[in-house]
């Protein structure tokens, strides 16, 4: 199994440059659901609160997801020791659609109460 990390140091890119070489919103996704950790203690509870709104038949306001996308930018600023601070990763319309995006991946798992 090959870690971003080492793709990264392998391809010679700087960390600190302005752009990352790939898209930060779908490689975040990634990272909080294959982070065991992380899934645990914040993806998995939340995705549990998104089933729980689809199956009373309302709407799950997608704000309520910030704070997991905020906690999970800043554990993935951690792990892959990238020098640009979380918050200049991703400015909060980029964390709605990678919100939106996270969502949208799991809808089927969600009809089909998968948490």
């Amino acid at each position: 199994m090959v870690k971003l990390v080492e793709f990264i140091t392998d391809a010679n890119v700087d960390l600190e440059s302005e752009e990352l070489p790939y898209d930060i919103s779908q490689d975040l996704i990634v990272y909080m659901r294959n982070e065991p950790m992380f899934y645990r203690k914040h993806l998995y509870p939340a995705l549990i609160d998104v089933q729980a709104a689809v199956q009373k038949g309302g709407k799950y306001n997608k704000k309520q997801m910030l704070p997991v996308i905020e906690k999970g930018l800043q554990a993935y600023v951690n792990r892959y020791g990238i020098k640009k601070p979380a918050e200049e990763l991703m400015n909060d319309q980029e964390k709605l659609e990678c919100i939106s995006n996270l969502l949208a991946d799991e809808q089927d798992n969600f009809r089909q109460g998968a948490y």
